[in-house]
């Protein structure tokens, strides 16, 4: 039995009834299933086989520690956006190697938590921030890995609160300056591409 299903006229969790488990905990109460988490991890993994891959778990969808252990445990890696983030994902047993620190408005503290960690990779939002990095990390005798958010200025024709690839978005930099951008840092010391 996998995921949210009845049993008669009771719905049930993975086998487990939510009215015993309600009466236990109290509510409210979050539930989720294992065997759908599970389920849906391997079809990523699946679709993505022929091909070499890391999927990143956004923790920022859902910190609770029990599901970040869990796909920790299935191999995932670990999308960031803060120095809360990551240590949460370092508890959760996700390999610093396998973190990706994304983001807006990462301060020093958090960009030296991340070179301290060994994080495997952060997400420059502009020209500016790997160029902080690169400063860190020669400062601690460390490489960072960066990549570079480019904004396509796409609209996607969804919610505008949601639309970050427009080029009024706040989010990376403009399609037409990022190869410069790119080669520019590239002989950054500190700084690994």
């Amino acid at each position: 039995m996998s995921g949210f299903e009845h049993e008669g006229p009771r719905l049930a969790c993975d086998g487990v009834s939510l009215k015993d488990t309600a009466e236990r905990f109290g509510t409210p109460l979050f539930v989720y299933s294992r065997a759908v988490i599970e389920e849906s991890w391997a079809a990523y993994e699946e679709a993505f086989s022929s091909v070499p891959h890391r999927i990143c778990y956004a923790v920022k969808a859902n910190g609770n520690g029990a599901i970040l252990r869990l796909l920790a445990g299935l191999g995932a890696g670990a999308d960031i956006v803060s120095g809360g983030e990551m240590l949460a994902a370092l508890r959760a047993g996700f390999p610093p190697e396998h973190i990706v620190f994304a983001g807006v408005g990462k301060t020093d503290e958090e960009l030296e938590l991340g070179l301290e960690r060994g994080i495997g990779e952060f997400n420059a939002e502009s020209e500016t921030e790997i160029q902080r990095l690169g400063a860190m990390a020669r400062a601690c005798g460390k490489v960072a890995r960066v990549s570079l958010r480019v904004n396509p200025d796409i609209d996607p024709q969804t919610h505008p609160y949601i639309s970050t690839g427009l080029r009024e978005a706040k989010f990376g930099v403009p399609i037409g300056v990022a190869t410069e951008i790119v080669r520019r840092s590239q002989s950054l010391e500190g700084i690994r591409i």
